[in-house]
């Protein structure tokens, strides 16, 4: 079977499940994984030839960075995605393969295969890294390529980090891509993903990997500095509302629309508050969903992580329902929200029988809730007295920060890579 590197502190935190839930996976994989890397870094000569769709994005930015931090040189292969946003110039060293448009899907495959050229130009630098390192299946096959036009065996580390709804499907669309998929995977040297419930539910039982499994949760990077929550002891005091977070990419239209259900139907005894960007098809109607219903508010985007603290000290729960792909990725995925509500010690909300339901059920930080949730999630706060939630308050902020935080994460996988 597999071997799943454990990443998230001693190895015997990884695999311990000590009073009050403080396991780090799920009972499945646990058994499973690997003593991990606590030591000094000794980074490799060569660099990392990083593949990425965007540049600009969040999870890009932060994995070439916290591999820098980390003793680890990058030379990013990466496109450039037009979006509403400032185009904010890549920080390390890169070569641009190409500009892309959002739904622009012929443009995005003619730039793909313009990139090939670009990659001939830069065959010998690629062939002086010492690894690939390819985020999703279509930069891994980009990466493959440039390897075979570098005529060198360079190991290909592949993340995956969501299982899209596009490759769990029957028709022959979904098998090609997996068969792709399955192609790329024998021929990685290691597969980074950050959730036990896609290896459990997808990479072994669908598409049989038996490599090497690096298990990278969402965490909290960077984290050195990150300042204390302003807690709450005395929530609904004074007759303030229950108060609910939801921060990060607003992409799942059944949240919105239970939020605003349950402010609406409180009486002014729940608030919402949004922080983020609207995401995904749901960007299109995100004022229309919306609305302009008193105590849900949208803030609008972040500066990450220098406001976390202020986000988060200033709620009471901390949603973490998803059902974007409620028979897939929705389910086994844990969201990058339950990791920062964790170092602000926010109990977290989320629907029982997913990979974030387990996740809170066995540490003890929140609560799950069963369907129907648009009925249980108001007489859940009906009936939640100050002393149950002040009960799970100061178990949340009793967790040691370290592990919601990724700094020895990235420090294993700096070593793994360098290995």
């Amino acid at each position: 079977s597999s071997s799943v590197v454990g990443i998230s502190g001693p190895p015997q935190l990884a695999v311990a499940n000590p009073p009050g839930g403080a396991c780090f996976c799920s009972s499945e994989i646990l058994a499973r994984i690997a003593p991990v890397f606590h030591g000094r870094v000794v980074p490799g000569s060569d660099p990392i030839a990083f593949f990425a769709h965007e540049r600009g994005d969040a999870r890009v930015v932060k994995r070439i960075a916290a591999l820098g931090d980390h003793g680890r040189r990058v030379l990013g292969f990466t496109f450039h995605r037009v979006r509403d946003k400032a185009d904010v110039p890549p920080a390390w060293d890169n070569v641009h393969l190409g500009t892309t448009y959002n739904r622009r899907y012929f443009q995005r495959l003619w730039a793909l295969a313009r990139s090939l050229g670009i990659l001939w130009k830069n065959r010998r630098r690629l062939g002086g890294c010492g690894a690939l390192y390819a985020i999703n299946m279509d930069n891994a096959v980009l990466a493959l390529a440039g390897r075979w036009l570098a005529g060198r065996r360079i190991p290909l580390v592949l993340e995956i980090a969501d299982i899209q709804p596009a490759i769990l499907g029957n028709g022959p669309i979904s098998q090609i891509l997996r068969a792709v998929e399955r192609r790329v995977l024998a021929r990685t040297d290691l597969l980074v993903t950050t959730s036990p419930g896609f290896v459990r539910e997808y990479f072994e039982p669908v598409q049989k990997f038996r490599g090497e499994i690096f298990l990278l949760e969402n965490k909290v990077y960077p984290a050195r500095g990150l300042p204390a929550a302003p807690g709450r002891t005395e929530p609904v005091a004074g007759g303030r509302p229950w108060t609910i977070g939801c921060f990060g990419a607003l992409r799942c239209r059944r949240s919105l629309r239970l939020m605003r259900e349950l402010v609406e139907k409180s009486g002014g005894r729940v608030r919402v508050i949004l922080r983020g960007y609207p995401a995904g098809t749901l960007a299109d109607e995100f004022l229309e969903l919306l609305g302009a219903v008193p105590g849900f508010e949208f803030g609008g985007p972040y500066a990450y992580p220098e406001e976390l603290a202020e986000m988060y000290g200033e709620i009471d729960f901390n949603w973490a329902f998803d059902w974007t792909d409620p028979n897939g990725n929705s389910a086994w995925l844990l969201p990058n929200r339950i990791y920062e509500g964790g170092c602000f010690g926010v109990p977290v909300l989320g629907a029982k029988g997913t990979e974030t339901g387990r996740w809170i059920e066995e540490r003890g930080l929140g609560w799950a809730l069963e369907e129907p949730l648009e009925a249980n999630l108001a007489a859940f706060l009906e009936k939640l007295t100050i002393t149950d939630w002040q009960e799970v308050k100061r178990r949340c902020a009793g967790s040691p920060r370290a592990e919601f935080t990724a700094e020895g994460d990235y420090a294993a996988l700096a070593e793994r890579i360098g290995r």
